[in-house]
């Protein structure tokens, strides 16, 4: 009997021992921060009159957690959340003064991986008024990857980008710049200066011809800039005809395909050479009335330096760029690959987010895949309505079946 009492009176303990850790082990895992999150408005001369409303969501990369919070007349927030790694996301508008008058504008910012821990911590988001214009032309569709042959070689000159008028009215493609970022998505660097707020760095820009009113794009049609403008099929049958393309990427000294049937894009600065896994941001820009694109490398040609680590030693680095102003930019893509994502190279006021066609560098099946936005609806007329809210990670499909190969 007294040997059966001590066995429970045992078992009992292990029991309570077991829970006592499960306990603590849960106390760990559910660790609390209270965080005090400051939005703050760049650049910091815009004077802000009001907040009137912002929506703060925070997504834990570890566990998924996720939670959104409203503020009204305030730019800073008070919540508790369990410590973590997380993604964060503002939107929401204030008033600001300009001059003698005062304008109520759209803001947003992005801060990923942001570490909030410890009893409490107190940090600051950057907000930047919305730039873009959706009443002007925007891309539909980036194909980047390229193919691959029957004999498992790659093939890339079918690269192209689909540019489409989403609105209701004839637009014209003349002088439109399709601009790829000079910063690459999956590599963040410390940039000097840090012009990211209100300019994007254009590392390499090409120009549509034309005088203003050649190239007519009716309301929901679409216009192809092929990489090089032939009848791919004849050297890769599992690729496309690009010789109906509209316009062709054409690089003067170097050895590049030319279709005479095809104009070519006006190269402006640098050439553009197109990444097959992505890595930078595109995006459509116009320049102002009677500004030439002499006028703006001249004008907007910049250096910027940053350190380069490796290994641990530390290496001085520069580069060349154009800066092109948020506010000339009609849309922005930010591309990356998921795995090695590092950071969006244009202000969130352009693009909030990011798309991608696979989650890891070097995969095999990313050729013939595209990155396309996503149909929200038709016209009367039958033509898509796409969708376009300045967030490419909910605007995109990602990895789709290009819509030329259909």
């Amino acid at each position: 009997m007294l040997k059966h009492v001590l066995r429970t009176l045992f078992i009992l303990c292990t029991v309570m021992a077991i829970t006592a850790c499960s306990s603590d082990s849960n106390e760990a895992l559910e660790a609390k921060t209270s965080l005090k999150l400051e939005l703050k408005i760049i650049p910091e001369n815009i004077q802000v009159k009001e907040y009137k409303n912002l929506t703060i969501s925070f997504k834990e990369l570890n566990s998924g957690f996720t939670i959104t919070q409203e503020l009204k007349n305030t730019n800073v927030l008070q919540v508790v959340l369990p410590s973590g790694t997380y993604n964060i996301t503002a939107e929401g508008s204030i008033v600001y003064a300009d001059n003698s008058s005062s304008i109520e504008a759209k803001v947003s910012g992005v801060q990923n991986g942001m570490v909030i821990n410890g009893s409490e911590t107190s940090k600051t988001l950057e907000l930047a008024l919305k730039s873009g214009n959706s009443s002007d032309l925007i891309l539909e569709e980036i194909f980047f990857t390229g193919t691959k042959t029957p004999q498992g070689a790659m093939y890339f000159g079918d690269q192209y980008f689909k540019i489409t008028n989403n609105t209701d009215k004839t637009l014209y493609a003349d002088g439109m710049l399709l601009i790829q970022s000079s910063f690459m998505t999956n590599e963040k660097q410390d940039y000097s200066p840090n012009i990211m707020a209100t300019t994007l760095s254009a590392g390499a820009i090409i120009r549509i011809p034309g005088n203003g009113t050649m190239y007519p794009v009716k309301a929901g049609e679409s216009i192809i800039i092929a990489e090089d403008a032939i009848n791919h099929k004849d050297f890769n049958p599992s690729s496309i005809n690009l010789s109906n393309a509209n316009f062709q990427i054409f690089k003067e000294d170097s050895d590049d395909i030319d279709n005479p049937a095809v104009p070519k894009m006006v190269n402006v600065f640098e050439k553009m050479v197109i990444h097959t896994q992505g890595y930078y941001a595109y995006a459509l820009a116009r320049m102002p009335q009677g500004m030439t694109h002499e006028a703006l490398v001249a004008q907007n040609t910049y250096t910027y330096t940053y350190n380069l680590t490796i290994n641990g030693d530390v290496y001085p680095m520069d580069g060349t760029a154009v800066k092109i102003p948020n506010e000339w930019i009609t849309d922005a893509v930010n591309l990356s690959v998921q795995d090695s994502f590092q950071w969006q190279v244009t202000s969130p006021s352009l693009d909030m987010g990011w798309t991608s066609v696979t989650t890891f560098d070097g995969d095999k099946n990313r050729f013939g895949k595209a990155v396309r936005r996503k149909v929200t609806g038709k016209t009367m007329e039958g033509k898509n309505i796409l969708k376009d809210t300045n967030n490419s990670t909910t605007d995109f499909e990602h990895g789709v079946k290009p819509s030329l190969f259909n």
